[in-house]
């Protein structure tokens, strides 16, 4: 019996619910971080504005993409895990 569906189903749950969570953690930490500097630098090239929109866009968006990168590794080794 092959049950990777509700495998896949669970991950996207979980994955879905933590970046949620990263966005609504932006914005608290945005509406504090902007009474301490204006605006901070990321990685020294990329400068991000203290506002709680672009503090929760900016969770968001990491969280998913390293999420998704996890995702696909998982993915892909369990795919060359069957093909043995």
């Amino acid at each position: 019996m092959n049950d990777t569906s509700g495998g896949r189903r669970i991950l996207l749950l979980v994955g879905a619910s933590v970046v949620a969570i990263s966005g609504i953690l932006g914005v608290f930490i945005g509406e504090n971080g902007g009474q301490v500097a204006a605006e901070i630098s990321l990685f020294g090239f990329l400068s991000l504005p203290t506002t709680p929109l672009a503090f929760s866009l900016y969770g968001m968006v990491f969280s998913a993409v390293i999420l998704g990168a996890l995702f696909a590794l998982v993915e892909y080794v369990s795919r060359v895990e069957n093909a043995r």
